[in-house]
């Protein structure tokens, strides 16, 4: 399993039910609003890694950002601000629950990501064509993005 979702499985176990809602100020998401944005945008990626088995064959790339995110292997450090529609309510429900089934799905999906060939890509609205291989790889960057917004929330309860 990947360590990331150790992380942040066992992160979870730290919090208090109402530090887990707790928001800093207006912009600020919560600890619960962080998790359910990972693992809705985990779960659209892990979609597309299984729609690049049934995707067409093209010689489409990435875009200049998609090249450069790749070629680090990593979102950059900095906030990436999402758009109003994307900063809905959080689920809040089970988040140990929900966490796990996505580990599962992705332990599953490794598999798949792997044996689809990379000229059976998918569209990413920033990165460009995608192939499974890469959309499983950008949920692991994506975790990893988190990790620095996950730390000045963590801080920023502490206080």
């Amino acid at each position: 399993m990947n360590e990331l979702f150790t992380y942040y499985l066992q992160e979870l176990d730290r919090y208090q039910p109402e530090a887990l809602i707790h928001h800093l100020d207006h912009d600020t998401w919560s600890i619960s609003q962080m998790y359910d944005h990972l693992i809705v945008v985990s779960h659209e990626y892990l979609d597309e890694v299984e729609s690049c088995q049934f995707a067409s064959v093209t010689t489409s790339g990435k875009s200049p950002f998609g090249e450069q995110l790749f070629a680090v292997g990593a979102f950059p450090a900095t906030p990436i601000r999402l758009p109003d529609a994307m900063n809905a309510p959080p689920d809040e429900t089970d988040q140990v629950e929900r966490w796990l089934q996505l580990i599962d799905r992705h332990v599953t999906l490794a598999t798949i990501a792997q044996a689809t060939p990379v000229d059976q890509k998918t569209q990413h609205g920033g990165m460009g064509w995608l192939n499974a291989a890469e959309w499983y790889a950008l949920v692991s960057y994506h975790l990893a993005h988190h990790r620095h917004q996950k730390r000045r929330l963590d801080a920023a309860l502490a206080n």
